[in-house]
């Protein structure tokens, strides 16, 4: 598939509003529900767009903020089935999910679930997540939702404060039968700061581990924030093709609830709303993700590398910490040494 012809996955905050203080949220989620946010109504539309103007729908992950605090999520996410799309959710672990709307879900055809898990204890999840019982309120809803038979995805934001707790999370993330384990490379945007995240030397030493561990059972592993997991696995394994990693406008898009379409949720330039032009054009032809989608054109060493094309760096980062869309990725030892 071409990543400039369409995405795989396209990620849509249904709302800001969530009832958890999480100190890296990239949203800044907020109490209420704002009152610009999209409605139903202005959702069809982009729904129909996905199905017939992709040969290859994207998944399609409803997201926050917590879509649980939208009265019409059922709505939502049985328009989104019916159409084909392969959907899942990303709520926030709060009393609004309970084992009923798991039910709910499983019924309608939900794909998948994916659960934050930011410590391998209660003590460190819960202080990154702001409210205590979050740590334990999730491994009993990760089973849950195993048990209904919905693959369950564990995101682990990957920071200072977590680090050390990795093979223990592993462990976890294993134990609790998941399917997927994403690791969430925390960048400074949002409520993040520059003190929340990993120097270059630490992520690199993070994916060199992650290259190395062997999962007891088969588990998809993806990174967000950490493209260079591309030209990790190659140099770990060189017998094997390098394997392009999707990306800010490569692979990947990014919904808000107002509209806007960004390349990532962690950067935050719009290319356009979905309220006035349809997603497909957005992504296909809006100059900035054509952009973004050129690795040729940026700077340094991200620019020169010989795992641009499968990697490119984190345009995320490169514009958090120098304002620059095309630098190189601070994030990449092998790009800032």
């Amino acid at each position: 598939m071409s990543y400039a012809d369409a995405p795989h996955v396209v990620t849509w905050e249904l709302t800001r509003a969530c009832q958890l203080h999480c100190r890296h949220c990239r949203a800044k989620a907020i109490p209420r529900r704002d009152p610009e946010e999209l409605l139903l109504g202005d959702i069809i539309p982009v729904l129909d767009d996905f199905a017939e103007h992709f040969a290859r729908p994207p998944v399609l992950v409803f997201t926050g903020g917590d879509p649980l605090e939208r009265p019409d999520l059922e709505d939502i996410i049985q328009a989104a089935i019916a159409r084909g799309l392969i959907t899942a959710l990303a709520p926030s672990v709060t009393p609004r999910l309970t084992p009923s709307v798991l039910d709910r879900w499983q019924a309608l055809g939900v794909r998948s679930v994916s659960l934050s898990l930011d410590g391998a204890d209660a003590a460190t999840h819960d202080r990154f997540r702001g409210v205590r019982g979050t740590y334990d309120r999730t491994v009993k809803v990760a089973q849950d939702v195993v048990s209904r038979g919905i693959k369950l995805q564990i995101n682990t934001s990957v920071s200072p404060y977590t680090v050390d707790q990795l093979p223990a999370l592993a462990a976890l993330v294993d134990q609790l039968g998941a399917s997927s384990w994403e690791l969430f490379f925390v960048i400074p945007t949002g409520r993040a700061r520059l003190q929340d995240t990993l120097s270059s030397e630490q992520i690199e030493r993070v994916l060199q581990w992650l290259v190395r561990f062997q999962p007891p059972r088969p588990m998809r592993i993806t990174t967000v924030g950490a493209p260079q997991w591309a030209r990790v696995r190659h140099e770990a394994n060189p017998l094997d093709p390098p394997r392009t990693v999707a990306r800010e406008a490569r692979g990947f898009a990014f919904i808000d609830h107002r509209g806007e379409v960004y390349p990532s949720g962690y950067l935050p330039v719009s290319a356009g709303n979905v309220r006035h032009t349809p997603f497909s054009t957005i992504y296909r032809d809006s100059p900035l993700f054509r952009l973004l989608r050129d690795p040729s054109g940026f700077d340094g060493a991200c620019g020169r590398c010989q795992y641009r094309d499968e990697c490119g760096g984190s345009r995320a980062r490169a514009y958090a910490m120098t304002q620059s869309l095309v630098a190189s990725d601070p994030g990449c030892l092998k790009a800032v040494g």
